[in-house]
């Protein structure tokens, strides 16, 4: 039988670090949120402004997470990430007052740009030539599967022993994943002898790079940084302010953690499925698919007033299809779009674009509810945000020519 490739190693510890940064650290606090602000006297728009801190470190995190991948190393960079996400649970859990739970939130800001999707991207990118966006929808379905087990579990942790004890618990959880992350990520093929995943196996030939396509003039790859910009706000606030959104419509705490576990058990079927699709499809036709899926999630999110469980279970299932959007398709943009030689930079100017989004459009779910009363205008704006969004990937799409369908994949041994 064939060993599979190390490079599904380097996967897997990958999956580990967005199960504990984004899935543990990003997407389960806003299980935590409600209790943070009932607890502390908190207004709506200053829960809100927690979650812009985060933001804000994970832009500044991300403007120097490339220098410092290529200082210290991958390995060593997504190990900083989980070790600064256990110190984050360990601030949360001792906060009392609210400039202490934004420097929680700074910390895990910090671990989200340091162990999260750019140095995976860029590890993926390293170990794989072939069947990129699946490796990497595989990896980022991490994120999802935290999400099925742990908002009962948080819930029923808060509720029986107090928030203290519920983050102290999840960091010393996250410092034992830390170990296994160090033991599987290496930082190259090379530095263990190999080359890259490949289909057709280690005996033939590695395929040639792609090119960069003509027409990725820079006016168009602004346009395509603007686009990961206003993705920011709905796969940000968006995503972080659910339970906000039903806690407020009528639903109680068990049923939207109920509803949590199954977000994150889709969150984990749309990641693999939108990497097969990217790959399957090309660029062009898997966007249409994502954005539209997504989008349709957010129409049955402003519906939530109306109550009835199986209208929100469905509103998560295309909300977890969707969600993707803010993992899977950037490697792939950057790839088709600026070639393999600009991938890493590439990147990580989406990556930054769309944390920045997530910075500046933090606050507006909290205001707008401020403002109204309700979360639902905030979801009506986030889907029309996702609609420019769309017009404008699509476009770089058609002025380049590039995304199409492949005309056919190769096939051959997973040892690669």
């Amino acid at each position: 039988m064939k060993r599979p490739h190390y490079a599904w190693a380097v996967c897997l510890g990958g999956a580990l670090s967005l199960f504990s940064i984004i899935g543990l650290g990003i997407n389960i606090f806003s299980v935590y949120q409600p209790y943070i602000i009932a607890q502390n006297g908190f207004s709506d728009a200053q829960g809100s402004l927690i979650t812009t801190t985060r933001s804000l470190f994970t832009l500044a995190a991300m403007l120097t997470v490339n220098q410092l991948c290529a200082r210290l190393g991958l390995r060593r960079v997504m190990t900083l990430g989980m070790g600064l996400m256990v110190l984050s649970c360990a601030a949360f859990g001792l906060a009392g007052s609210f400039p202490v739970y934004c420097g929680a939130a700074a910390l895990t800001g910090l671990a989200y740009g340091y162990g999260g999707m750019v140095p995976l991207s860029l590890a993926v990118g390293h170990w794989f030539r072939d069947r990129r966006s699946f490796a990497l929808g595989l990896a980022a379905a991490g994120s999802g599967v935290s999400t099925i087990f742990a908002p009962a579990l948080i819930t029923r942790a808060i509720e029986a022993w107090g928030m203290t004890a519920a983050f102290l618990l999840e960091g010393a959880f996250i410092l034992a994943l830390t170990l296994l992350v160090w033991l599987l990520v290496r930082d190259s093929p090379e530095a263990l002898g190999l080359q890259p995943y490949h289909l057709g196996g280690p005996a033939a030939p590695l395929p040639p790079p792609r090119p960069r396509p003509e027409g990725a003039a820079p006016a168009l790859w602004r346009s395509v940084l603007l686009c990961a910009f206003l993705i920011g706000a709905p796969a940000g606030p968006g995503f972080s302010h659910l339970t906000m959104l039903y806690t407020t419509s009528g639903y109680d705490s068990m049923t939207v953690a109920a509803l949590l576990s199954y977000l994150g058990f889709m969150i984990c079927v749309g990641k693999i499925v939108c990497g097969q699709v990217y790959d399957a499809l090309g660029g062009r036709l898997a966007n249409r698919y994502t954005f539209c899926i997504f989008f349709a999630g957010f129409l049955l999110c402003c519906m939530a007033p109306l109550g009835g469980v199986p209208l929100a279970f469905a509103a998560m299932t295309l909300f977890g299809l969707g969600l993707p959007i803010s993992a899977v398709p950037f490697a792939s943009w950057a790839g088709d779009l600026l070639g393999d030689e600009g991938y890493e930079g590439a990147v990580r100017s989406l990556t930054v674009a769309y944390a920045l989004g997530m910075l500046l459009f933090g606050p507006a779910a909290g205001a707008l509810a401020d403002l109204t009363g309700s979360y639902v205008p905030a979801y009506a704006f986030f889907a029309a945000l996702l609609a420019v969004s769309l017009y404008l990937i699509q476009r770089a799409y058609r002025k380049t020519g590039a995304g199409l369908r492949p005309a056919g994949r190769r096939r051959g041994a997973d040892g690669g």
